[in-house]
Order: C-alpha cells, then structure tokens, then sequence
C-alpha cells in the first residue's frame, strides 16, 4: 500500500541553538503548506569527547582526508539517534530533512512521487550536493526515480523506511567518513539509495554552517600529499556500488512507465 504523503511524518533536525535556520525552515514549510516537528539535533561541541569515543579518528583523517569537525560529529549522530526512534517507532515510512532544506514549489509533487514508488527505494533522496552516474529505474508524475554507480551526496531531505532506519542504525557506528559518505556506501548496507530527480528540496549554499563555519571559513583540508589515502578510497568504491547494482539488477537503465507504476 502506497502511504498517504499527508499522514507521513516529517521530522528536522536542528540544533537548538539554531533559531536563525529555524526561523528559516519554518518559513519553507510555511510556503508548501506542510507539517514538521523539530527534532533536536545532537550539538557535535558539547559532546565532543562522547562523540568521539564513538568514533574511529585514523578511519575518518584516512577516508576523508580532512581532520574532524565538532560539527561533523553532531551530524552524524544526530542523523543515525533520529534513525533508532524511527526503527523503533510505528511510522514505515519517515521524511527526515535538516534545517538549511528549500524547497521549490514542486516538492509536494515530488514527495507524493517517491511515495507512489514505495518498495523500489529503501532511502530516497530529494536533495544532493553531488549525483553522478545517474541510473534511471522509473517515472512517476514527471519525477524520475534513479540508482547512481557514481558518488551520491547530501541529506538535505529524504524519505526512510523504517527497515532501513533499523539495518542502518544498528550498524552505523563507529563514525569513519562523513555521514552522507558513509551511506553512500549502501553497497555494505544492502540498502537501495535512490534519488529523485528532479531534485525538489535544495540545501542553502550560503550562510553559516555548524560544520563548515560562515561561507566555508572552517573547511580545512590535509595537504594534496597526505589526501591519497581519501582518493584511493573514493576510486575503489566506484567498482563496489557498480557490484552491487549488477548483483541487484539495477545497473541497466529500465525506465517503467507511468502506467505500469500506478498499477
């Protein structure tokens, strides 16, 4: 059965010192005439030495190339927290968006979309900061559902389920890459993580971020010497999610029709 978009839970993450972005995501939502609840997120710099425990730092300077943030903590948590309440929880089906989400006006479309193609997506994203490789599944309401064998980041907004939400949760833990590295990763998951195209929900490119500071002033990177590890890495996961997709049947593109998925 094909849930309702109307009876989906929608929960943002937000810090709850973060009444600017707040305000921000309030208004959003506002605009599409959509419900919310805030979900408090995990604030990276008050449980820094928590979170690290948790936390494998020669994995993540190796995988990322880059030392860790406070910020890059408290996301990760808080995402794979928010995850746990889910697999625990009666919803089969989530939307999880962080507060620095737009929308474009066709995002409820988009979300009722994704929905009528519930049981070909375990995660599905409706918005990116880089998607390559893109592998059309199906059409639905102009939306075209996608596999991708390159890299495929950003947690902007998505939908879970709420077998994902278990696998995922229970598995997640210690942190060794970015978050949305790591489940681009769904290869070691056996989940199927798929996007939404076109994307609806863009994250903002300006502003302060709690991970990267205003305008970028935080990143900091190793030198170009010192990131081979984080390019090796990065280069081996293309023949594993191309593995994966072949084993899965989800390599070809096989476009469905929209006749055929409204059936």
């Amino acid at each position: 059965m094909t849930p309702d978009p109307a009876a989906v839970p929608v929960f943002v993450i937000s810090l709850a010192r973060a009444t600017a972005r707040r305000e921000q995501v309030a208004a959003e939502f506002a605009r599409i005439g959509m419900a919310y609840r805030i979900w408090d997120g995990i604030d990276g710099a008050a449980l820094r030495d928590e979170l690290l425990s948790k936390t494998d730092a020669k994995a993540w300077q190796r995988n990322m190339g880059a030392p860790i943030a406070d910020g890059h903590l408290g996301c990760y948590a808080s995402h794979v927290e928010l995850w746990r309440e889910i697999a625990s929880g009666p919803d089969p089906v989530v939307l999880i968006c962080e507060d620095d989400v737009t929308f474009t006006d066709r995002f409820p479309q988009a979300l009722a979309a994704g929905l009528s193609l519930a049981g070909r997506w375990d995660v599905l994203r409706f918005s990116c900061i880089r998607a390559k490789g893109r592998i059309p599944q199906a059409r639905a309401m102009g939306f075209t559902l996608c596999a991708y064998w390159g890299p495929f980041t950003g947690n902007g907004c998505y939908l879970i389920t709420r077998e994902a939400a278990a696998r995922l949760s229970a598995r997640f833990y210690p942190i060794r890459r970015a978050h949305d590295h790591e489940l681009n990763r769904f290869f070691a998951y056996d989940i199927r993580l798929m996007g939404l195209e076109p994307f609806t929900a863009p994250p903002r490119d300006s502003g302060e971020s709690f991970i990267t500071g205003n305008r970028m002033s935080g990143a900091r990177k190793f030198p170009k010497w010192r990131r081979l590890p984080h390019y090796l890495q990065k280069l081996a996961n293309y023949p594993r999610r191309l593995f994966w997709l072949v084993r899965k049947g989800l390599i070809w593109p096989r476009m469905t029709s929209p006749d055929e998925v409204e059936s």
